[in-house]
């Protein structure tokens, strides 16, 4: 296997791979901030006495969320530097499907951190406190574009398995 190959999975496998570990980072800070909620650890609750169990809910759900943000900025502007080595490896291949592949993986990442992700925090802070039925709207933005990162980064994910997998049927 020549190093553009070699690097080109490599980097897919590295791409793939934090796209799976970011899913479950976003799933178990939710799981923990609700876990926390509920926590009867004498120590935790001597310091949140007196908040209201609705109160301390939404601070927990807050922090959470911040997290999330930070993290998914943060990997979105980490897979921008993935994508550009990943390109020029593919390019220099000469295997039309991987670049293309790869390409539409760039594209991807450029859209969502770009415009998707910025949106996403924006709306998800201003709805963060809001009280049922409030910012009706801005809710229903924040679901679509949180559904439009969730079926891009899916999609990325295939098309990044699939570029691995012509590179290395190629190659054997």
């Amino acid at each position: 296997m020549n190093r553009h190959a070699l690097a080109l999975v490599f980097l897919l496998g590295v791409w793939c791979g934090a796209t799976v570990f970011m899913w479950q980072v976003a799933i178990r800070n939710f799981t923990v901030a609700n876990a926390l909620a509920a926590s009867d650890d004498p120590g935790f609750r001597a310091v949140v006495e007196g908040l209201p169990a609705e109160n301390l809910r939404a601070a927990v759900r807050y922090q959470a969320s911040e997290v999330n943000r930070l993290f998914f900025n943060g990997w979105g502007w980490a897979q921008i530097l993935l994508a550009a080595p990943a390109v020029f490896s593919a390019w220099r291949l000469r295997n039309r499907l991987a670049l293309a592949a790869v390409g539409v993986m760039a594209a991807l990442t450029l859209f969502l951190q770009l415009y998707v992700v910025p949106e996403t925090i924006r709306l998800g802070r201003a709805i963060d406190f809001a009280r049922e039925g409030e910012m009706a709207a801005a809710s229903e933005m924040f679901w679509t574009l949180h559904h439009t990162y969730t079926g891009l980064d899916m999609t990325k994910f295939v098309l990044g398995i699939a570029a691995a997998a012509i590179v290395l049927a190629r190659k054997s």
